[in-house]
């Protein structure tokens, strides 16, 4: 998955723009939104210069999220996902591990985990208070209905089907992979057997199959 312009305007909401280099909090030369790498005194940049630097910076946060997301099969949905790119962005793919316990917490306790993330240096900071609140709110709204394209074809095989209505190429070729497209259609313990591909191709034909995100 990759984060949307919501997730990215709420990144920047709370990033702020700085053309000009300066040194953060932690002592480290930052510029545009949060950028740091390569960064030294008396750099510039210009806001399009710093949203392409935001959105190189955050594919190292996007490939964190969604190990995450498929390792311990949470089907995020888009918010969720934008959200959580966000939490990593600001505080670290450790956190992140932290945060969802290796998998063990649910969605919901993820939902309000993320409220204690509001301290630096042990003392709660009024902007991360902010900032872990719209995240939740983010987390924890829904996304509009995202469903494949109905097929029309003839095929019985789950993978003919998948690749003919646009699956992504991850969720094909192992019932591991297809975990994920199941959890997000209400099939909670996929283990890719017959009758559960039936009904994932039954709700393919009928345009109803759901994204994952």
């Amino acid at each position: 998955m990759k984060i949307s312009n919501q997730g990215i305007s709420l990144i920047k909401s709370f990033e702020g723009f700085r053309g000009h280099a300066y040194l953060c909090p932690a002592g480290v030369w930052t510029i545009g939104y949060g950028h740091t790498q390569g960064v030294k005194s008396g750099d510039v940049c210009t806001e399009s210069e710093a949203d392409a630097m935001l959105r190189n910076d955050l594919n190292y946060f996007e490939r964190a999220v969604e190990e995450v997301n498929t390792k311990y099969q949470y089907a995020f949905t888009q918010p969720q996902f934008d959200a959580l790119v966000s939490f990593t962005f600001n505080c670290g793919s450790g956190a992140l591990n932290q945060l969802c316990r290796r998998g063990e917490r649910t969605k919901e306790e993820i939902s309000e985990a993320v409220l204690l993330y509001n301290k630096a240096n042990g003392k709660v900071l009024t902007g991360l208070v902010r900032r872990r609140a719209a995240e939740k709110k983010l987390f924890d709204s829904v996304s509009s209905a995202n469903y494949y394209p109905e097929y029309t074809g003839s095929s019985s095989c789950i993978d003919d089907v998948f690749t003919s209505i646009g699956v992504e190429p991850q969720y094909i070729g192992n019932w591991r992979r297809r975990t994920i497209i199941a959890r997000a259609n209400g099939i909670a313990d996929y283990r890719g057997s017959g009758a559960q591909n039936l009904k994932l191709i039954r709700l393919a034909r009928q345009g109803r199959l759901k994204a994952p995100y």
